[in-house]
């Protein structure tokens, strides 16, 4: 005799092949809360120097009003004085920056190194 299991929930699926749903609990929403705006920006800067940004590709975040952070703070302290800012914080911290170079193809010959006798 067989027997039947009732399956309960939806089947797995994964996200990148699912419809996108207006109601979707995966889509990105920014808000303002409650916090120390100098913290807040210190910790956006030095995320941004982390992957080799300077102040001007910093500063051009503040001109997007979809990246409601830099933007925000651009809003609330003037250009000028965000840009100062963020100088200030990156004279502090530096910037990263990495650059990736190809070595010269090394020698196919092989060096004999002996241990050295007692």
């Amino acid at each position: 005799m067989s027997e039947t299991t009732e399956v309960i929930g939806t089947p797995k699926i994964h996200p990148s092949s699912r419809e996108i749903l207006p109601d979707d609990p995966l889509e990105m929403h920014g808000l303002e809360v409650r916090g120390d705006p100098e913290l807040m920006l210190r910790m956006l800067v030095e995320e941004y120097a982390r992957i080799g940004w300077g102040l001007d590709q910093i500063m051009q975040l503040a001109g997007d009003p979809n990246y409601s952070a830099f933007h925000g703070l651009s809003q609330a302290l003037g250009k000028d004085e965000l840009r100062r800012r963020i100088g200030n914080i990156l004279s502090r911290c530096g910037v990263i920056r990495v650059r990736a170079v190809e070595a010269a193809a090394t020698t196919e010959y092989l060096v004999q190194i002996d241990k050295p006798a007692k």
